[in-house]
C-alpha cells in the first residue's frame, strides 16, 4: 500500500514564540528587530523559545547572536538627481560586502517626511543611520542620539556632528576666483534655497565673502532661489533674471543640470556661452563633460564620497573609534562654458 504523504507542519509563528516565552507578540518582534529595547532576561527568554521552536526568520540566527540587525538606514533628500542615486548605489554595494543591507527613506525635501523616515528606520531596528545633506528637520539627528542609534552625516557638515563632507565653501571660493580672474564683475546665482530648506545658504555666504575680497558684490535680485534642481528650472531661472533686468556676465549654478538649462536659455535668446555669458555648474557629472559647450564644474567625486561614508559608518558600528569629521577636497574642472568677460553686454 503506497505511503500517504504527511502534511507538512505549519511554520512556527511569532505568536508561537510569544506563547512559549510568555510575552506578547510585540515583544517578540522587538527581540528580533530592536533587541536593545528589551531587558536582558526578557530577551534571553525569547531567544530560548525561538531556538526551542526552531523559529528562523530572515537574518534571525545572526541577529540573535550579535543583537544586531545588520541593516543600515539612509535618509536621502531625493532620488531625482543622479548624484544622489549614484551615491546610494555605491553605498549599497560597499555595505553589502560587509554583510549589511541598506534601507532607504527619501524625504522629497519635506521636513516632516524626513522626521517620519528617521522614526520608521528606528522602528525597523537599524544598526545605524546615514543622514544625507543638511537637516531639513532639526529634530531628526537629536532623536537618533536620544535613542542611542549611531549616525553620521554625509555631503554636508554641521558643528559637533560626525560627518563626511565636501568643503563646499572652498569650492565656491574657487569658482568665484576663477571668474574674477577672467575679468567678470557682474554675477548672478541660481540655487534653490526654497526647495532645499536653506541647505545652500553656506555657498552663498562663501560667494559673497570671496567677492568682497575683490571689492565686488552680488545683488539680491541677481539670485534665483525658488526653482527646482533640473534643466527646466535653470531655463526658467535665467528667464527670471532677464525679466528682472539683471545684466550678469557670469551665472553660478548649484548643479550641472541647472547650468545646462541656463546655457540653453542663453542660446535661445541669441547669447553665446561663454562669449557673452559664462556659466558654472556643480558635481562634474557626465552631463557637464558631454554638453555643448562643456560645462566648467566643481568635481565632487561620487566614488570617493561613498567609499569614505561607508568606511566611517562601518567604523562607528564596530566601535573602532569615535566618529570623525572628514572634509573631502573638491576640484574645479575648467571647460568651455567659462571665458573672459565680454567688454559689453
Amino acid at each position: 500500500m503506497p505511503k500517504v504523504p504527511t502534511k507538512p507542519a505549519a511554520p512556527v509563528s511569532v505568536s508561537d514564540v510569544a506563547r512559549l516565552a510568555e510575552v506578547s507578540p510585540a515583544t517578540v518582534s522587538r527581540a528580533f528587530n530592536n533587541p536593545g529595547l528589551l531587558g536582558a532576561p526578557t530577551l534571553e527568554r525569547v531567544q530560548r523559545a525561538a531556538k526551542q521552536l526552531g523559529y528562523q526568520p530572515y537574518g534571525l540566527a545572526r541577529s540573535l547572536r550579535s543583537r544586531r540587525s545588520m541593516v543600515v538606514g539612509i535618509v536621502m533628500p531625493s532620488l531625482r538627481y543622479a548624484y544622489y542615486s549614484g551615491t546610494l548605489e555605491l553605498l549599497q554595494s560597499l555595505l553589502a560586502r560587509e554583510g549589511y543591507t541598506l534601507l532607504l527613506s527619501s524625504s522629497n525635501h519635506d521636513p516632516q517626511i524626513e522626521l517620519e523616515g528617521v522614526r520608521a528606520l528606528m522602528s525597523q531596528g537599524v544598526d545605524g543611520v546615514i543622514l544625507f545633506g543638511r537637516p531639513l528637520n532639526d529634530e531628526s539627528a537629536p532623536l537618533l542620539a536620544q535613542r542611542g542609534v549611531p549616525h553620521i552625516r554625509c555631503w554636508a557638515a554641521l558643528p559637533n556632528e560626525a560627518s563626511v563632507a565636501f568643503d563646499h565653501s572652498a569650492a565656491m571660493a574657487d569658482v568665484v576666483e576663477h571668474l574674477v580672474a577672467l575679468g567678470h564683475r557682474q554675477f548672478a546665482m541660481v540655487m534653490p534655497f526654497v526647495a532645499l530648506g536653506d541647505r545652500f545658504r553656506g555657498r552663498l555666504t562663501a560667494i559673497r565673502e570671496t567677492l568682497a575680497k575683490h571689492g565686488l558684490a552680488i545683488a539680491n535680485d541677481a539670485i534665483v532661489d525658488d526653482g527646482g534642481l533640473d534643466a527646466e528650472a535653470g531655463r526658467l531661472a535665467y528667464q527670471t533674471l532677464q525679466a528682472r533686468g539683471v545684466q550678469a556676465t557670469a551665472v553660478i549654478c548649484s548643479n550641472d543640470l541647472i547650468a545646462a538649462g541656463v546655457i540653453l536659455a542663453c542660446q535661445a535668446c541669441g547669447l553665446q556661452v561663454p562669449a557673452d555669458v559664462s556659466v558654472t555648474g556643480y558635481n562634474d557629472s557626465g552631463l557637464a563633460r558631454a554638453f555643448e559647450p562643456a560645462i566648467t564644474s566643481v568635481d565632487t567625486p561620487v566614488d570617493v564620497h561613498a567609499q569614505e561614508v561607508a568606511r566611517v559608518m562601518l567604523a562607528v558600528l564596530r566601535r573602532e573609534a569615535p566618529a570623525p569629521t572628514i572634509r573631502l577636497p573638491t576640484h574645479l574642472r575648467v571647460r568651455q562654458s567659462t571665458g573672459p568677460a565680454p567688454r559689453k553686454l
